[in-house]
């Protein structure tokens, strides 16, 4: 395959990848066609939590973290014939969110949750943003069609990826370890200009911008990669 056509080869691939709730590509324009958006339900977990799972399908993730002692989750359904069925399991002293859908062309639930600050954070979703604000433990994000976007973190590890979108993160303390990539998708990460830091970046179509201190030997480690995207990576 030339060079120059691989792009809009991953593009479908991601855009079709992002929709295994409909009944295939060509069904596209019916999208959103007769939907039901369901009133948000919303209860509190008070078992002890200390990681938090999302398994999205489709529909955007919003987590943020405070003071508080509980869990309060926040979902909206939407559907265009019958509800999906959502689940959540405390195992230990993890919270899995999911659900299932019944065959149809729309199915699809958002999730908004405040947790614990410190608490560690996996959300993933097929078709949707992921927003991560005030979170001070370990996050990991991962959509196949969307932006993930993380502010005002003090987590030590994150690990963010997004096959169609763009990656915008900002880090209140100096990271140990981050991860961000793309296929498709620009990528801004802002971290403590205080601190030096041990960076790789590597971009097949597009620039790679850093104006932070860089030391081989520091042991706040970034990684960034982007297919087709630009990289920066500067001080919060």
């Amino acid at each position: 395959m030339p060079r120059g056509s691989w792009p809009a080869v991953v593009a479908g691939v991601a855009v079709c990848a992002a929709l295994p709730l409909l009944a295939g590509c060509g069904t596209l324009k019916q999208i959103g066609a007769g939907a039901h958006n369901a009133p948000a339900s919303s209860f509190t977990v008070s078992a002890h939590v200390t990681t938090v799972v999302i398994k999205g399908g489709a529909g955007s993730i919003n987590v943020t973290g405070s003071s508080r002692k509980t869990v309060l989750v926040s979902q909206q359904a939407s559907y265009s014939k019958k509800a999906p069925t959502a689940t959540h399991t405390v195992s230990g002293s993890t919270l899995t969110l999911g659900y299932i859908c019944p065959s149809q062309l729309v199915c699809s639930v958002s999730y908004t949750l405040q947790v614990p600050r410190g608490v560690t954070v996996r959300a993933g979703t097929q078709a949707g943003s992921v927003t991560l604000t005030s979170l001070a433990g370990p996050v990991t994000a991962q959509t196949t069609a969307g932006l993930i976007t993380a502010d005002g973190l003090t987590s030590p590890t994150a690990d963010l990826k997004s096959n169609a979108g763009g990656i915008v993160a900002t880090f209140t303390a100096a990271p140990g370890s981050v991860h961000a990539s793309t296929n498709i998708g620009a990528i801004t990460l802002n971290v403590p200009g205080s601190a030096s830091y041990k960076i790789d970046t590597h971009t097949y179509v597009g620039s790679s911008t850093v104006t932070v201190r860089k030391d081989a030997g520091s042991p706040h480690v970034i990684s960034a990669s982007s297919d087709l995207g630009s990289i920066t990576i500067g001080p919060s």
